[in-house]
């Protein structure tokens, strides 16, 4: 009964300072989501508690105005005509407003989804409020008034209980912290600078980022600022704001709403057919030196049939230019960036995958199909513990012998040293590699031509081991038949990696 008693007092004493209902059952410790998702539960809520009734809350769509006395009291009573002094506003209506303008956003915004999640940035001054008006119910009930910090749901929480409920049954989907797809709320007070300036002129030194000329608002009064200003004035800052806060002039109000999809992720291999074609757009000095790419190949079907702000295209490993990529092909990944659609089936892969194909001659793809972010690990293993075959047409000043080739078939995971290529010095830090090159099988095709088969650690630069780099690599093919040698084509034969992981053949 005692508990009860001063419930009905926090509830009075907070209606004369202008706290809405929504505000007053949180000041009250209810953590009940369901209390807060329409007015009407939210005033059955309060009663429950003043009355020490425990009657099972029913949701509704049915929205009242913001009581606080009985429906029986006049008017000029009965509704709050100033902003929330607790949560500015945000609890009062704009939480229900903004529902329609969701749901207008994600369908402009062409989302598929079955579960949402929601994102929503309120101004720091609610910690500071909520301190205050804490400090105001401690200073007037005492130790009756139990409650903890940690007991109040925060104006965000409930924000997140009720846009998520609502928009949740509006749509048929599901409100879960767990989904991929999320819409974030931003939100703004005019007031937050003006009344955070208290705590910054007292403890400046809780705001380090005020020292910055070029420092923004936003950077300076951060959450983590305000929260240590607080407490390092716990004890007097009581003496700086009024008990309670007052109204806000101004409400805080929600400002931009955005959808985006964590991203979708499509394996699969391709083949290089050509001579003249880089992996990716290859642009020096601000200059393309080439209509086209690997990844332009690819991404620009995929774009066609699957909406995303963007595709990010990478690879297990690459060829140069001039380098074939022949054999079971090379894995590759895309990663969509806000998908606006998830499932695909394995016909409409197969579609995408055939149109890349009769697009073009120099690259074909295989196997394209949607895969996980935990698969994609799998391609960076592949990056350097994997094995690679290439076929590779040398030169070399000698004349051949047939004692040449069996001493290069003899070759068994030989160790090489390779300080980074000259080509690549630009883009890849200098040191000293040491890869293996497990096997070689050689055929002469001319007094000075060698077809070289060889298997090698992935990473290995094959057409360093050739010509030597200036003996940047040791040992090489001229130490290994005491001649010099160059590279004529290169062409890569096989990757050995299980990709894409769900790929049978």
């Amino acid at each position: 009964m005692v508990k009860n008693i001063i419930n009905k007092d926090v509830k009075v004493l907070l209606e004369n300072a202008s706290v809405c209902q929504r505000c007053i059952l949180r000041f009250l410790g209810e953590k009940e989501y369901t209390s807060y998702v329409s007015k009407v539960n939210t005033n059955k809520a309060i009663i429950n508690l003043i009355n020490g009734s425990e009657e099972t809350l029913i949701l509704d769509g049915n929205e009242n105005c913001e009581l606080i006395g009985n429906e029986n009291d006049p008017a000029s009573k009965r509704f709050l005509p100033t902003p929330c002094a607790a949560c500015l506003g945000i609890l009062q209506d704009k939480c229900d407003e903004i529902i329609p303008k969701i749901e207008e956003e994600v369908a402009a915004s062409q989302h598929q989804f079955k579960e949402f999640v929601l994102h929503i940035a309120l101004p720091v001054i609610f910690d500071l409020r909520d301190r205050l008006f804490m400090l105001y119910l401690k200073d007037k009930f005492g130790e009756s008034y139990d409650s903890k910090e940690s007991d109040i749901p925060s104006v965000k929480d409930i924000c997140k209980w009720v846009i998520g409920s609502k928009y949740g049954k509006l749509t048929s989907t599901e409100f879960t912290p767990d989904s991929d797809f999320q819409i974030y709320i931003s939100s703004l007070y005019p007031e937050t600078v003006k009344e955070c300036l208290v705590l910054f002129k007292k403890c400046p030194e809780a705001f380090p980022n005020g020292r910055k000329r070029t420092a923004t608002e936003d950077d300076i009064y951060t959450k983590k600022s305000v929260l240590k200003a607080m407490e390092a004035l716990s004890s007097e800052i009581q003496k700086l704001y009024d008990l309670p806060p007052s109204p806000p002039e101004k409400s805080c109000s929600f400002t931009e709403i955005k959808c985006t999809h964590s991203p979708l992720y499509l394996g699969g291999r391709y083949n290089k057919y050509s001579r003249e074609l880089s992996q990716t757009p290859w642009v020096v000095d601000g200059e393309r030196r080439m209509e086209s790419s690997v990844s332009e190949l690819i991404t620009d079907v995929v774009q066609k049939h699957i909406l995303a702000d963007k595709i990010v295209f990478s690879s297990s490993g690459r060829e140069d230019v001039d380098v074939k990529m022949l054999g079971n092909g090379r894995p590759f990944v895309l990663e969509l960036l806000n998908p606006r659609r998830l499932e695909w089936s394995t016909e409409e892969m197969e579609a995408i995958e055939n149109e890349i194909n009769k697009s073009t001659t120099d690259i074909a793809v295989r196997h394209l199909q949607v895969i996980t972010k935990l698969d994609t690990a799998l391609l960076k293993e592949g990056e350097e513990q994997k094995r690679k075959t290439y076929s590779a047409l040398c030169f070399v000043e000698k004349t051949l012998t047939e004692e040449d080739i069996a001493k290069l078939e003899s070759i068994k995971d030989l160790v090489l040293y390779q300080k980074t290529p000259i080509r690549v010095l630009h883009r890849r830090t200098l040191s000293t590699r040491e890869k293996l090159l497990h096997s070689v099988q050689a055929k002469m095709v001319g007094d000075h031509q060698l077809l070289l088969k060889i298997e090698t650690q992935a990473g290995t630069y094959v057409k360093e081991f050739a010509h030597s780099d200036f003996g940047r690599t040791v040992p090489n093919l001229g130490t290994l038949l005491n001649t010099t040698a160059d590279i004529l084509e290169l062409d890569v034969e096989s990757i050995e990696l299980e990709w894409p992981p769900k790929c049978i053949s």
